[in-house]
C-alpha cells in the first residue's frame, strides 16, 4: 500500500500507510524532538542507523545532541517524498542482501561504533519488517565483534609474516596478463574426479594451485603455473612444504600476511600480492619491491578468482571448489593437514572422530559460499565450476556448473602450447640482510602511526572512540601503549637478531 502524505495542523508534512500515522498529525517536529531527547547511548557513536524514520524530522535534533555522527537509514519504503537526506540509504528486501550491504559498507570497525534506532510509529507499522531487521543487526554485530576479536588476535602473527616476508624476500617476479584460460584448483573433494582431465589438458591453461591443492597436483604429476597463499596461520604453511622437495622453481603468489617456509623465499620466485590496505603497498614501494594487487575476502578461492579475472580475458575455470563438508576427508588427499593431524590419532582421539567432527564444520563454508553467491553476477558468462560430474549439494548462485564433456566448447583453448615464463616478469631484490635495518626502521615508524595501529589493534581504539569521558579514553590509550611496546619490542628485538619469526 502507498504512502499517504497530508499537512499537520502546523503546516508541516506527515504521512501515513494502512492507517497508522509515521508522524504527529499535530506537530511532527516535537514529537521527534521528544523522541530524540530520550535517546540514550552510553559511548559517543560515530554512525547513527536509523530504521524506517519515515520523514526524518528527527535528523536535524540527533545532529544537534551527537555533532560528530554520520546519519544513515535502512528503509522499508522505496522513494518517500518530503524526507530529510541521509549519508546513504539501505533498503530492506531480504535478510542476506540487507546484511551484506550493512557488513559490505561499514565493515566490522565502523559498525561496533554504530548507534542504532527504531522509529517508534514505523516499529508498529512494520513490526514484522522490523523485527527481522533487528535479528540482522544482533548476528551481524556477533560477527562483527568475532571478526575483530580475530583480528586482534592475529596481529602479532601478520606483524611478524610481514616483517618476516620484506626481510627475506629478494628473488620476486609479478604477473602479465595472459591469452590462455585459467585452472584455478582448490582442494575440495571432486578435484580427485579432475585429475587425470586436468593432465590432459594442463599445457593449454594457466593452472593456479591453491596452496591446500598443491601436494596433491604434484603427487598426479601436475606442476602448477603457480601457488597462491594467504594464510597467516601457523598451520598454512605446511601446505607449501611440498615445494621445498620440487627441483623446480615453481612461483609462489602470497600476501605480507601470508606465513610460508622460510627457505621458500631462498629457493623459489616469489610473486608478492598486496591489498593496499594494511601498508602493504607503501613498505613495497619504499623497499623497490614490485607487487601485484590482490583483494581481501574471507577465503583464499575468493582472492585466487579476483587474481585470475586480472590476468586473463579468457575464460576461467575452478576444480576442487566443492565448499562443502563430506562424511570422510576435509580435503582431497594427499592434504599436509591431513598428514599433521592423523599424527595425532589414538584410540581416545580417533581418526574416525577426528574426521566426523569436520564433516559437521559448516558454517565458515556457509560465509564463503555466500561470498560467491553474492558476487556471482559479477563472474557469470567468464567463470565455471569445472568438475567429472561431480553432484555439488550447494550451488554459487548465477555461476554455471560445468563437465569435462562440454569444457572444450567453453575454453577457447588455443593450438600451440602455453610457454609459462612468458607470463612472469622477473626481478631479483637484494633485500636480505642489506635491507634488514631498513625494514626495521620502517616498522618502528609503523609503531607510532594511527592508521597502522587502527588495523592491527582494532579493539582498543574502537573502546578509545566509545569512552565517554576523558578518564575513560585516558584510561583506554594507556593499556594499548603499553600493548605497543610489548609488541614492538619482542618482534624487533627478534628481527634484528635474525630470529625466525
Amino acid at each position: 500500500m502507498p504512502l499517504e502524505y497530508s499537512k499537520a495542523k502546523n503546516q508541516s508534512f506527515t504521512c501515513s500507510i494502512n492507517g497508522i500515522f509515521l508522524h504527529s498529525s499535530y506537530n511532527p517536529e516535537a514529537e521527534s524532538k521528544r523522541f530524540v531527547e530520550n535517546v540514550k547511548s552510553d559511548f559517543i557513536p560515530e554512525n547513527i542507523i536509523l530504521i524506517e524514520p519515515a520523514l526524518a524530522y528527527c535528523n536535524d535534533f540527533l545532529k544537534k545532541k551527537f555533532p560528530n555522527a554520520k546519519l544513515f537509514a535502512i528503509r522499508f519504503i522505496k522513494n518517500i517524498e518530503h524526507s530529510k537526506t541521509f549519508e546513504k540509504e539501505f533498503f530492506f528486501e531480504n535478510s542476506f542482501r540487507l546484511k551484506s550491504e550493512l557488513f559490505n559498507y561499514f565493515g566490522e570497525d565502523k559498525l561496533l561504533n554504530s548507534l542504532f534506532i527504531s522509529w517508534p510509529p514505523s516499529a508498529k507499522a512494520f513490526f514484522e519488517s522490523d523485527r527481522q531487521v533487528w535479528v540482522i543487526l544482533k548476528n551481524l554485530l556477533n560477527d562483527a565483534r568475532t571478526i575483530l576479536v580475530t583480528r586482534q588476535f592475529f596481529a602479532k602473527r601478520w606483524i611478524k609474516n610481514q616483517i618476516k616476508f620484506f626481510s627475506n624476500i629478494h628473488k620476486t617476479a609479478v604477473l602479465d596478463k595472459t591469452d590462455i584460460p585459467v585452472l584455478i584448483c582448490a582442494s575440495g573433494q571432486s578435484l580427485e574426479s579432475s585429475i587425470e582431465k586436468i593432465k590432459a589438458y594442463k599445457d593449454f591453461l594457466f593452472i593456479i594451485a591453491c596452496s591446500s591443492s598443491v601436494k596433491c597436483l604434484l603427487k598426479n604429476g601436475i606442476t602448477p603455473d603457480l601457488c597462491i597463499s594467504t594464510d597467516g596461520g601457523f598451520w598454512a604453511k605446511k601446505h607449501l612444504d611440498c615445494l621445498l622437495s620440487e627441483q623446480k622453481d615453481i612461483p609462489v603468489a602470497i600476501s605480507s600476511e601470508a606465513n610460508i617456509p622460510s627457505k621458500l623465499f631462498l629457493k623459489n620466485t616469489i610473486v608478492p600480492l598486496m591489498y593496499c590496505d594494511n601498508f602493504d603497498d607503501w613498505i613495497s614501494r619504499k623497499l623497490g619491491i614490485n607487487f601485484n594487487t590482490a583483494k581481501r575476502n574471507g577465503t583464499i578461492s575468493g582472492t585466487a578468482l579476483e587474481l585470475a579475472f586480472w590476468l586473463t580475458n579468457k575464460k576461467i575455470f575452478f576444480c576442487g571448489l566443492d565448499l562443502e563438508t563430506n562424511v570422510g576427508f576435509a580435503h582431497v588427499q594427499p592434504n599436509e593437514l591431513e598428514l599433521q593431524n592423523s599424527a595425532c590419532d589414538n584410540r581416545l582421539k580417533t581418526k574416525e572422530t577426528r574426521v566426523f567432527i569436520q564433516s559437521c564444520q559448516d558454517s565458515q563454508l556457509e560465509l564463503y559460499r555466500n561470498w560467491f553467491v553474492n558476487n556471482s553476477p559479477e563472474f557469470e558468462g567468464r567463470f565455471y565450476r569445472l568438475s567429472d560430474n561431480y553432484k555439488f549439494r550447494h550451488s554459487l548462485g548465477k555461476i554455471k556448473d560445468i563437465n569435462w564433456d562440454n569444457f572444450e566448447s567453453f575454453a577457447e583453448l588455443k593450438d600451440t602450447k602455453k610457454n609459462s615464463k612468458q607470463y612472469f616478469k622477473y626481478n631479483k631484490i637484494q633485500v636480505p640482510r642489506k635491507n634488514r635495518e631498513l625494514v626495521k626502521n620502517i616498522f618502528s615508524s609503523l609503531f607510532k602511526n594511527n592508521d597502522f595501529i587502527k588495523n592491527y589493534f582494532p579493539a582498543d581504539c574502537i573502546a578509545i572512540d566509545r569512552a565517554a569521558d576523558a578518564a575513560q579514553k585516558d584510561f583506554y590509550r594507556k593499556k594499548l601503549q603499553e600493548k605497543i611496546e610489548g609488541l614492538e619490542n619482542s618482534i624487533l628485538l627478534k628481527q634484528a637478531c635474525n630470529y625466525d619469526l
